[in-house]
């Protein structure tokens, strides 16, 4: 399935971040341009990673690749201003390891890495249904993440926030610029599968 296609129905597999008003202010602020943008939250050599990272995620095709939607500003800002103390310091142990990792995956610095060398990495550590995670299965009761969880979760963050741009939502997903209406039906009929923009209720009959 073509990318355009998938983000519009990524809202019947998934949850978004909640777009609260807070979230959107957050959003809407991170447009620094990508060269010149530096991390409030991760390390210089973090940021880095995570600007290449979201591009393999979501490279650019008939759609914005993530970086140019400022997506690693946002993840950034979205750390820093929105989890818990106990939480950053539990992502900050676990994205150390994601680069130590993948500096030893790749046998390179962060400067020389490639789309390839990540899509390689990515592969061998993000976990889909019923795969097990080796790091988890031999330390279950250890409070942090592990290189996978930490994996899935910047994933998680960088799709979502995707979604939620003013550019997706207007241009992809199923949008009206007035929201507050209840439309009772099927999502396939009522939007052809793609998701509320702005997060309205869908009641089946």
């Amino acid at each position: 399935m073509k990318r355009r296609a998938a983000l519009k129905r990524l809202g019947m597999a998934s949850a978004a971040i909640l777009a609260t008003p807070t979230v959107l202010s957050l959003m809407n602020a991170c447009t620094t341009e990508k060269d010149l943008w530096k991390p409030r939250f991760l390390s210089q050599e973090g940021g880095k990673v995570l600007q290449k990272m979201v591009d393999v995620f979501l490279p650019k095709t008939d759609l914005p690749s993530a970086s140019e939607l400022n997506i690693p500003e946002f993840i950034d800002q979205y750390l820093k201003d929105v989890y818990e103390t106990e939480e950053q310091t539990l992502f900050n142990a676990a994205y150390d390891k994601v680069i130590i990792s993948l500096k030893a995956y790749s046998q390179k610095e962060v400067e020389d890495l490639k789309d390839k060398d990540i899509q390689g990495f990515l592969d061998t550590h993000l976990k889909v249904k019923d795969e097990v995670d080796t790091e988890r299965q031999n330390n279950p009761n250890y409070k942090g993440l592990t290189v996978s969880e930490c994996l899935d979760c910047l994933k998680w963050m960088c799709v979502n926030a995707y979604i939620t741009r003013e550019k997706i939502g207007e241009e992809v997903l199923a949008y009206d610029p007035v929201p507050g209406a209840y439309y009772c039906g099927d999502l396939e009929n009522l939007t052809s599968g793609k998701r509320w923009s702005l997060g309205y209720t869908i009641a089946r009959n």
